[in-house]
């Protein structure tokens, strides 16, 4: 793959213009997106890398989304004066979103789309498809896996394959994209494969990848060390809930349906990268292709999500990328690909209510779309949470005004019960222990069945609450009803609260990772099940 900065690829320019455009007059941040904020703020003031004061439990699932943060909203902490004000994790979010997002387009169009015209169809395609455009804010860590995706793409193309450290630099993109999210690993994992099969010194090879895939290996023990699991709490709370495994994929299957009917362009664009891949003799393609297939397969597997277009933004610009990394000679066909792409993507905007640029916009005909659970959440918090809306003066101003975040040690533990767990536990502050009913933020409700397992949404599967428990919270001492879930409080609790460095603690890290506590709260599975 060739490109060339040249003064015919200026003319992108325009194209970058509005996609810039739409996507500074749509920046919204979600509420899962304050999930992460009242961690970052707790840490950079100095209270842990933690949701509760207190209680190592991760609650993110972007750990460099989150790091980033972290130091953008550090360094603007110890500005003199501090010029955002009580909006500074909020503005800082969406800026941030902003900037990588239109780093990531840049880059596609200047390094991986083989000429102007391709570029100009790549940019088409983001600034139609609602998916992308979405979440290219939002808040979630989105706007960095395009990144690491952009970068893993353009060095698998552009890469000089005899150069020593290939292999290396290649893993290393895969590593940084993982640590970022780690089920993106899946986009990466068939052109790992494949370049490893290929490799003539399989030792050194296998040195590459691991040195390469470093930062995510380099987390893993961290969070092993620090919050005593590998992977974040959300995980407990989501998998391993006892929903049969056909019930999260017939909800996959709408999550899939959602998508066509309020965005067909995404598919569309997803399936057509799949199929020129396919039909093309380029293994760099079929690679890129399958870790495509593999990733939509798990979004199948795990029933997609409740937000809409959510995980389809980068399966959209790995496909635009294999669609406009080879240049195509006929005239005819390019114009044909460019007018189907406009005619799908802007038709919504005319044939289906809740995409048209005014539904929301009055009193009366504000709505939640939900269709099988799934919403259009961007549209749902556009009011309260949208860039504009701030700016205008008609957001909720719920960052803290600088200096406000402090944690009052020694006084009685505050418990708030709370529904959606991200602006409302961003709003109490670091003084409240908010759990939420979905167990998103809690280690031992995370573990514990769920109170209706007949009667879930995807992402909020609601988990019994142990009697006694939020009284245990709030006395520091263990008052849980049920003698094997205070046993195994116990040992939680040693884990996410004890010393760090005890070797006591070390014992039960190892013990509750290979499963030698799960017996205490089998009985009670079993119990609920009878």
């Amino acid at each position: 793959m060739k490109t060339r900065l040249n003064k015919y690829r200026t003319l992108t320019i325009p194209f970058l213009g509005l996609y810039a455009w739409l996507l500074i007059y749509t920046a919204w941040v979600s509420d899962d997106g304050f999930i992460t904020l009242r961690s970052v703020e707790n840490f950079i003031h100095g209270y842990g890398m933690a949701y509760n004061v207190g209680e190592r439990v991760q609650t993110f699932t972007h750990p460099m989304w989150f790091l980033l943060q972290s130091v953008i909203n550090f360094i603007f902490l110890k500005l003199p004066g501090n010029p955002l004000g009580g909006g500074q994790a909020y503005y800082l979010n969406v800026c941030l979103s902003i900037f990588v997002s239109l780093a990531a387009v840049f880059f596609f169009s200047f390094k991986i789309a083989s000429s102007t015209r391709n570029a100009i169809l790549g940019l088409t395609i983001f600034s139609v498809s609602k998916a992308f455009l979405d979440f290219s804010t939002s808040g979630l860590e989105n706007p960095l896996s395009h990144l690491m995706l952009v970068f893993f793409i353009w060095f698998l193309f552009a890469g000089d394959k005899t150069d020593s450290t290939f292999l290396f630099t290649l893993a290393l993109f895969a590593g940084l994209g993982a640590l970022n999210r780690l089920d993106t690993i899946l986009f990466y994992t068939p052109t790992l494969a494949l370049a490893f099969w290929k490799s003539a010194n399989k030792p050194k090879a296998v040195a590459e990848i691991g040195i390469g895939l470093f930062p995510i290996i380099a987390w893993e023990i961290f969070s092993i060390f620090y919050y005593g699991t590998p992977f974040p709490n959300t995980a407990f709370a989501k998998i391993g809930t006892g929903i049969a495994a056909t019930s999260l994929f017939k909800q996959g299957a709408f999550y899939y349906l959602r998508s066509i009917q309020l965005d067909p362009v995404t598919l569309l664009v997803i399936l057509a990268g799949i199929i020129l891949s396919f039909v093309s003799n380029n293994n760099h393609k079929k690679t890129i292709m399958a870790g495509m297939a593999l990733y939509l397969a798990y979004i199948l597997y795990i029933g997609g999500d409740f937000m809409s277009g959510r995980y389809f933004s980068a399966p959209l610009l790995a496909a635009t990328s294999l669609i406009t990394v080879t240049e195509y000679k006929s005239a005819k066909f390019y114009a044909l690909l460019l007018g189907m792409v406009l005619v799908i993507g802007l038709a919504p905007i005319f044939v289906i209510p809740e995409r048209s640029f005014t539904f929301g916009a009055g009193s009366n005909d504000y709505r939640i779309v939900m269709e099988h659970d799934i919403t259009d959440e961007r549209l749902i918090y556009m009011r309260s949470l949208g860039l504009w809306q701030n700016l205008e003066g008609g957001g909720k101003r719920i960052s803290y005004p600088h200096g406000e975040w402090i944690y009052h040690s020694g006084k009685t533990t505050k418990v708030k019960v709370v529904g959606p767990l991200g602006v409302a536990g961003y709003r109490f502050g670091p003084n409240v222990h908010v759990i939420d009913i979905n167990a998103l933020a809690d280690p031992l409700m995370a573990r514990l069945p769920l109170q209706d397992p007949n009667g879930w949404r995807i992402g909020h599967f609601r988990h019994m609450i142990p009697d006694g428990y939020i009284e245990t919270l709030e006395s520091g001492k263990n008052k849980i009803a049920d003698k094997n879930i205070a046993l195994f409080y116990d040992k939680l609790s040693l884990v996410v609260k004890g010393d760090l460095w005890s070797w006591e603690r070390m014992v039960t890290i190892w013990n509750l990772n290979i499963g030698g506590y799960d017996y205490l709260l089998r009985e009670i599975s079993s119990e609920i099940v009878q």
